[in-house]
């Protein structure tokens, strides 16, 4: 806080070295030495006490007769709002008691005792020792240990006269830079307070707070009541630190400022400590995976398509080693090093048994050929054989040559390659048939980015991230208009899209079954307004979820949407346990948020039970309201090879019709969006530990800090944190906070400074 100088406040040592000859030695303080004694620890050796067996203590004394003294206590360090209390005893006298007041600067000296003389001025040898205490701001105080004492003091003895007198006159000389110190201390926002906390708050343009937000249980929304006595200074100081606090922000000083600039193993430093949340908050990056599948049609001239695939395999594709592809490749104008490429990755392709006449693309024959060489090093063929490349009708895996379908490993292959993978490399990450039954750690380690369990038994792999996204054209892509491009996500179950059976899996490990299409039609047949039956109208209302009102408007709505979009759940005889249990029925719920649902929508069958559709798209009165956004988005995308390419209508939606043929051949591109829990693009997101509560104050804190810590044209998604990490009244039990209710808190950047 201030130019620290050799001397600092020691205002005799400064007086000593402007004064010459005996008047200086007169006036300059000379420090007494601290007595060593024997440490208990060291061992017992005969005879005098070695060097390295003693401890020094704060113990000292004048040794000898001295001449008019004066005793002095030193400080050797400079102080910030923290006090040092000392209790010194000596000569067997009562303790007395020094107190280094916050701000003081190393070198500040006080009075430690005058010892009495006789007429002629002499004073006998004279000793003591010193016991301190530190006190913070805060009120709580820690003692210092011996250790601690001799390095943060000096006792100093002053004697003679002119000693004395010098002492008196700049007795002040402390006191006064331990004011400038304060002074200029309470320009920085750390140490600021009161009026001059108050100027630093009209600068920023944020005053101190006459209210807080509370919670109001009759509406479930967040209000404001009156702050007694208005905001206090530590709240004041936490909202002012984020405001002038914000920098471009990155996740390292995200998790600097928040969490405290120590790391993982020094918590409770940061912002939201200050609010009294010493838990450590997380930047969470991780991505979606974004699925992309691809359709070449030709509505205006079925053959420009068959011509278009024919000189893809002719010019680009690689083919196995064998006749067919040897002609092929005979053609070919290659350098010397992409011939050698080419004929390696044709002998994989053999090895692998791929068939002659279907050859796929570069980066599939390349990653193959590290596949088989993988599989040499570590001695067992996981993948034993490639049983589909090129095909002209092999849809949108196949038909550019894109990806490859390979046999299905088996259990004992993956755990002995997995044995032997740990040995040779663990970057490979290798994990058993229970967590990866399609052994995908291996197919990354390759090359490939999709390693996919198909509904025929097969593992389709890609360097492309496909996933399971498919695309079927009907009626043919080779076919006139009008065409109809339909987007899927393939999942294990036929009746079920892959994030949908996601769902499913969540809820079957509650011992939940999902209903057949066909049952789940009749349930949603004969629904009910929810209030015919009050005890379940109860139960959701106390939830917040949505009830049925009109039955015709929610059938109609729902009809609208694709029934592989949702699945349908009955809790049947659970019904009556569930409803009267508002925890257990909120669980199911989140049993299915877990696993991907992002809408739910509760209604009462014609038998009375209650049942739930849970679905990754808006479903009616529900919206998403498990996650706010869709868990499956689809996007088409067109472009024209030869001239106008045709034009599709809608863009957005698992299904989109021919708007216009165009001319010639086009390539039609589906984008999906999965979220799988991850982020969306220029997005990040806060994440707690699972039994982490927030207070209303410490949620206010956190939302504020989250709101200025995002920039521009980024997201920040708060929803988990919204909904199961804020306690509105003190309990141990999460209130999930409503759309209205979240957005209630006070701004600490003001709008109209």
């Amino acid at each position: 806080m201030s130019v620290v100088t050799p001397t600092g406040a020691a205002s005799l040592a400064a007086a000593a070295d402007e004064l010459i000859g005996p008047l200086s030695d007169a006036v300059r303080p000379h420090p007494l030495p601290w007595a060593q004694v024997v440490d208990p620890g060291a061992p017992h050796h005969p005879g005098p006490p070695r060097p390295e067996d003693l401890v020094t203590v704060p113990q000292f004394d004048t040794g000898g007769v001295t001449r008019h003294p004066v005793l002095l206590l030193r400080l050797l360090t400079d102080l910030g709002d923290d006090a040092i209390e000392v209790s010194a005893t000596i000569g067997g006298a009562s303790p007395v008691t020094l107190t280094f007041a916050p701000w003081s600067e190393h070198g500040s000296s006080l009075l430690l005792a005058v010892p009495a003389t006789d007429a002629g001025g002499a004073a006998a040898s004279i000793g003591g020792s010193l016991t301190a205490k530190r006190t913070h701001p805060d009120g709580t105080a820690d003692g210092l240990s011996d250790g601690a004492v001799v390095t943060t003091f000096a006792v100093d003895l002053v004697q003679g006269v002119l000693g004395r007198l010098a002492l008196v006159l700049l007795s002040e000389k402390p006191r006064l830079r331990r004011e400038a110190r304060e002074l200029r201390a309470s320009r920085v926002l750390d140490h600021a307070r009161l009026g001059t906390l108050d100027a630093i708050g009209a600068d920023l343009g944020v005053p101190r707070l006459r209210e807080e937000i509370a919670w109001d249980a009759a509406t479930r929304q967040v209000a404001a009541q009156p702050l007694a006595g208005g905001e206090v200074d530590l709240d004041y100081r936490a909202r002012l630190r984020v405001v002038r606090g914000v920098r471009l922000p990155s996740p390292t000083w995200i998790d600097a400022t928040t969490n405290g600039p120590g790391g993982p193993s020094d918590p409770g430093r940061g912002w939201l400590a200050e609010v009294g949340f010493t838990t450590r908050l997380t930047v969470d990056e991780t991505a979606n995976p974004l699925l992309v599948a691809f359709r070449v049609v030709d509505p205006t001239r079925g053959a420009g398509r068959t011509e278009l695939l024919d000189a893809v395999r002719r010019l680009h594709l690689v083919w196995p080693a064998g006749a067919p592809g040897d002609a092929v490749h005979a053609q070919r104008m290659l350098t010397p090093a992409a011939a050698a490429r080419a004929t390696t990755a044709r002998a994989a392709l053999a090895t692998l048994g791929l068939p002659a006449d279907q050859p796929v693309a570069p980066s599939v024959a390349n990653a193959l050929a590290r596949l088989v060489d993988l599989q040499t090093q570590l001695g067992v063929s996981v993948f034993t054989q490639a049983l589909t490349g090129q095909r002209d009708d092999g849809g949108s895996r196949f038909e550019l040559g894109l990806g490859v379908a390979l046999t299905p490993p088996t259990t004992a292959a993956i755990g002995s390659a997995v044995t032997k993978a740990q040995a040779l490399d663990p970057r490979l990450g290798a994990v058993g048939a229970a967590d990866d039954p399609v052994a995908s750690w291996l197919l990354r380690a390759a090359g490939m980015r999709t390693a996919h369990a198909t509904a025929d038994g097969t593992v389709y792999a890609s360097p492309v991230s496909v996933g399971g996204l498919v695309v079927d054209v009907a009626p043919g892509p080779g076919g006139p208009g009008p065409l109809t491009f339909t987007a899927r996500i393939e999942g294990p179950d036929a009746d079920h899209d892959g994030p949908v059976q996601a769902i499913v899996d969540a809820l079957a490990a509650d011992a939940l079954t999902a209903l057949s299409p066909t049952d789940a039609a009749a349930r949603l047949a004969g629904m009910k307004v929810s209030s015919a039956d009050p005890s379940i109208d109860a139960a959701l209302a106390a939830l917040d979820l949505p009830r049925v009102t009109d039955v015709a408007d929610v059938q109609q709505r729902l009809a609208r949407v694709a029934v592989r979009d949702y699945v349908v759940v009955d809790l049947g005889a659970t019904t009556g346990a569930l409803v009267g249990d508002h925890q257990r029925l909120d669980d199911l719920v989140a049993v299915a948020a877990r696993g991907g649902a992002s809408s739910a929508l509760p209604f009462v069958t014609a038998t009375g039970t209650l049942a739930f559709a849970f679905g990754v798209v808006d479903l009616p009165l529900a919206g998403n309201n498990l996650s706010s956004r869709h868990t499956v988005a689809y996007r088409w995308q067109v472009h024209g090879l030869v001239d106008r390419g045709l034009r599709v209508r809608p863009v957005l939606g698992p299904s989109t019709t021919l708007a216009s043929a165009g001319e010639g051949v086009s390539v039609v591109a589906c984008v999906a969006y999965v979220r799988t829990g991850g982020n969306d693009p220029y997005e990040w997101r806060a994440t707690l530990p699972d039994d982490a509560l927030l207070t209303l104050r410490q949620y206010e804190h956190l939302m504020n800090v989250v709101e200025l810590a995002t920039p521009v044209g980024v997201r920040a998604d708060t929803w988990e944190i919204r909904r199961r990490h804020v306690s509105v009244d003190g309990s141990t039990t999460p209130t999930p906070l409503s759309p209205s209710a979240a957005r209630t808190y006070h701004r600490y950047r003001p709008l109209h400074p």
